[in-house]
């Protein structure tokens, strides 16, 4: 396709969600548009291929920051004929302005970003000076200011957070261990239960055959779901031992793989992909375990390990790879089992610590930050 022609059109299927099409007739700058269509088409199409899958948040972000920087360099005094018309200048003055109403971390990620596409782009299309520049960010990001400390919670803050979601951790266990052993006995000996519990049972048969929430007269979807399913009320004092627990940053939590392996020195391996964290790379994340006569709500192993079996049902039904699966009501296969995301864990929290009543030291209803709880399980770690 010509610059000059029909504007391109880049499409991207994620893993979880549906397909996202990204349209650059729209967009300022025609001459531009085909150079960087294949650049965004390069930066989502091998994270496809190779197992390290973009989400669709993360592919939204691309296209946003292409949209922002031709807006910009529509406003040039001279046109742009083509990608290679583009010179430092211009990366350095897009900075300037963008820096002016945004954080300099919010314009540092998007420098970043808009480096590694132009990375992508076309080989010859751009000037030997901007690609110089694009293969060493921090040239054009500049100095970043340093980061201000994350506040942690009090020793009483942190502990009232703990117990309650150990204390709702275990009546989920109990619920699902009591489905369990209800549907175990169904199969086993229907003739052995009542017909209260028959009938409860033979529900259960059919979730656990089909994934599927039959409808009870009288009974909210949600509250026949949670008979065998974790569902988005079990995620949020979860998702706080999940943090607490394995001093991981919150995104790293929120997409844990399901695959594992459990090694013959009693540990727990799992693999980070790269694109997740590209610091730490594909080197694997090693938890103790404790084994039988510990409680699996007090180590990261443990936890790790009885997370994966509470899932297992859902992520079976959703068919993607993420530790956290449950069931939503709604998924991009229709099964209604999808992965937790972390954008929706956090009103969850919200809401989780205002039914708890849980406070501040002075009084003030608690806010979970998820940053703020890892930064304090991580300093009492250390003492």
């Amino acid at each position: 396709m010509s610059e000059n022609s029909t504007s391109p059109v880049v499409r991207f299927r994620p893993a979880v969600g549906r397909e996202r099409t990204y349209d650059f007739a729209p967009l300022p700058c025609p001459p531009l548009h085909t150079p960087l269509a294949a650049a965004l088409k390069a930066r989502l199409t091998p994270a496809t291929g190779d197992g390290h899958t973009l989400t669709a948040a993360s592919a939204d972000t691309y296209f946003g920051t292409i949209r922002r920087f031709l807006a910009f360099l529509s406003m040039q005094d001279k046109p742009l004929t083509c990608l290679g018309d583009v010179h430092p200048d211009h990366l350095y003055t897009f900075r300037d302005i963008e820096g002016a109403t945004r954080t300099a971390a919010g314009i540092g990620r998007e420098l970043a970003q808009l480096c590694r596409l132009l990375q992508d782009a076309p080989y010859g299309s751009l000037h030997p000076a901007v690609w110089d520049l694009v293969k060493a960010p921090r040239k054009v990001i500049g100095p970043q200011p340093p980061r201000n400390a994350v506040p942690v919670y009090s020793h009483r803050e942190y502990t009232a957070l703990l117990q309650a979601a150990r204390t709702d951790a275990a009546r989920i266990i109990s619920r699902l261990t009591a489905s369990e052993r209800l549907l175990a006995a169904f199969r086993a000996a229907p003739h052995t239960l009542n017909e209260e519990d028959r009938d409860t049972a033979r529900l259960l048969d059919v979730m656990d055959r089909t994934g599927r929430i039959p409808h009870v007269e009288g009974q909210r979807k949600q509250d026949t779901a949670r008979l065998l399913f974790l569902t988005p009320a079990d995620a949020a004092p979860l998702f706080i031992l999940a943090l607490a627990l394995g001093h991981l940053r919150v995104t790293e939590t929120a997409e844990l793989p399901a695959h594992h392996t459990v090694t013959r020195d009693g540990s727990v391996v799992v693999r980070l992909d790269e694109h997740m964290d590209r610091k730490r790379g594909t080197t694997p994340v090693r938890w103790e375990l404790r084994g039988e006569g510990h409680d699996p709500l007090r180590s990261a192993g443990d936890f790790y390990l009885l997370l994966h079996r509470l899932t297992q049902r859902s992520r079976h039904f959703s068919g993607t790879p993420q530790l956290w699966n449950l069931w939503t009501g709604r998924s991009a296969n229709l099964s209604g089992h999808a992965p937790l995301s972390r954008h929706s864990a956090s009103p969850l929290l919200h809401t989780w610590a205002h039914r708890h009543h849980l406070t501040e030291d002075d009084g003030r209803p608690l806010t979970v930050q998820m940053h703020r709880l890892r930064a304090t399980a991580r300093a009492q770690a250390q003492h």
